[in-house]
């Protein structure tokens, strides 16, 4: 029987009705970083030698009693913290914002100087107006070590020296402060000694990101010294923080054996052995708990040539 015109077109009047008295189902909330997410951005891919990079940050930061570095606000901190931990988890399409507000940028980089391995490249934009630094995180790493050189200009070469050891490792991440550690005269320019400072909020997070995923996180930081200073001491000295334990103590004497075999001096703290350059106040040694930091200083000439020191470290972290 066919339903005739005005009966169908009531049918679908009440149809309609029941339809959208209906409650309409809630959809699940979608957890994300409280960062506004965008689509994943384009990075725009530098190829080069990253070595010139540092130049670029030395010849730019600001320099010793320039007054030139800025504090960043707690605010600023914890966005480095996201970006930090965004960036090591690929992340990408939240650091947007983070970056745009931050005067920084994130790029591709393609190292000549390491067989062409691709790394994340966090730096600030030109001019560098802030002195906050610069981080290399390498894309799709295992690995659990990180290479941090927070006093660039002040201790000359370290940060070459820290990208040797972050190539010859092909560790995790590379992290460089971004002015001379005298900028300003309240000493908050001081990558190594001052809790509010971008160095530290990258540090923390990355090293509490590597070592929740790895179970243990390797923290490299270099340092420098001048042998006229310091009559009798080591080519190098390694230092762990306030404490030294069972494990440290095992690993200061496998230092000391390995650079020896490669025609080095070197020296773990011991007590109160070279305690001038054992890093006991070093800020970045206290955190995260758990986390194994090696404070390293090395005088002059393994600054100018780094090749055995390098070797003996690949001896010992490469396993």
């Amino acid at each position: 029987m066919w339903i005739s015109h005005t009966c169908l077109i009531l049918l679908l009047t009440i149809l309609f009705f029941i339809a959208g008295c209906a409650t309409p189902a809630t959809p699940k909330p979608t957890p994300y970083p409280s960062a506004t997410p965008t689509a994943t951005p384009v990075l725009e891919t530098v190829t080069g030698n990253f070595r010139n990079q540092i130049s670029l940050l030395e010849q730019n930061m600001p320099r010793a009693k320039s007054e030139g570095y800025v504090v960043p606000t707690t605010k600023e901190q914890a966005d480095f913290s996201k970006l930090a931990s965004l960036i090591n988890r690929n992340e990408l399409g939240y650091t947007a914002e983070l970056l745009n507000r931050n005067y920084y940028r994130l790029n591709y980089y393609v190292d000549r100087g390491d067989d062409y391995a691709l790394s994340y490249l966090l730096r600030e934009k030109r001019p560098i107006q802030k002195g906050w630094g610069l981080y290399a995180f390498r894309a799709n790493s295992t690995s659990n070590i990180i290479i941090e050189a927070p006093h660039p200009l002040y201790d000359r070469r370290t940060p070459s020296v820290a990208l040797d050891i972050y190539r010859a490792l092909d560790a995790r991440a590379l992290l460089i402060a971004g002015a001379h550690r005298s900028a300003n005269s309240d000493g908050s320019a001081d990558a190594a000694h001052s809790q509010n400072s971008v160095f530290e909020s990258v540090h923390e997070a990355l090293a509490q990101e590597v070592l929740a995923a790895s179970g243990q996180v390797i923290i490299l930081q270099i340092h420098g010294f001048h042998s006229s200073k310091h009559a009798g001491y080591p080519q190098a000295v390694f230092g762990f923080g306030s404490k030294i334990d069972t494990l440290e103590l095992s690993l200061g004497q496998e230092l000391e054996d390995t650079f020896a075999e490669q025609g080095l001096y070197v020296g773990a703290c011991k007590g109160d052995t070279w305690k001038d350059l054992c890093g006991t106040k070093n800020f970045q040694a206290a955190s995260p708990n758990g986390a194994l930091f090696i404070h390293i200083e090395l005088d002059e000439e393994v600054r100018k040539n780094d090749q055995a020191f390098v070797t003996a470290l690949v001896q010992i972290f490469g396993k």
